[in-house]
């Protein structure tokens, strides 16, 4: 099915602000999470018959989008990033998933907190994505090294690499021998 793009039906504002919402108004690249200009992205082509539906939108900023376009980023990859999104987006707000992202990226995938900033990796705590260690105490102040679980590395190498079947596997906890 062949839909010439200036035949294409333009995307409502309710659905525009729900593709951003769950992508935390951030492109949906792990690398990149770009929040200065998004494009929606139809990961199945209106050409090819995809609708203008959440499920087949991704945020994407102009730099990832042509990328795209030019086929350095593969369609495989846009699927996995739309999954892990969707999930994340379900479970976590924008800062939780921004701070899950900056352990990824600090040597050692650990971060050294006060005990009122452990407070801020809560969520991530609470959903095993991250593991809390006390390492020491000065006064009345503890410290918390707080580092990505080995099972949410996983996942996090998976969203990084767009494949599919690696977030698949991370996503339904699959055993993996490295546990």
């Amino acid at each position: 099915m062949n839909t010439p793009r200036r035949n294409r039906r333009p995307v409502s504002i309710a659905l525009k602000r729900e593709v951003l919402t769950e992508a935390g108004y951030r492109c949906a690249v792990p690398t990149c999470r770009n929040i200065l200009a998004l494009d929606l992205h139809h990961i199945i082509a209106v050409e090819e018959g995809g609708p203008n539906a959440l499920s087949n939108l991704l945020a994407l900023c102009p730099t990832c989008h042509a990328l795209y376009m030019r086929r350095i980023i593969a369609r495989e990859a846009i699927h996995a990033w739309k999954q892990i999104v969707v999930s994340l987006s379900h479970a976590f707000d924008a800062e939780a998933i921004s701070f899950l992202l900056f352990l990824k990226r600090v040597e050692g995938n650990e971060v050294l907190v006060s005990g009122d900033g452990l407070l801020r990796f809560a969520s991530l705590i609470a959903a095993d994505l991250a593991a809390p260690h006390l390492v020491g105490r000065q006064g009345l102040w503890q410290f918390y090294l707080i580092r990505l679980t080995v099972k949410r590395q996983r996942l996090l190498d998976a969203w990084c690499s767009g494949n599919r079947e690696q977030v698949w596997l991370a996503l339904t906890d699959l055993p993996h021998g490295e546990e």
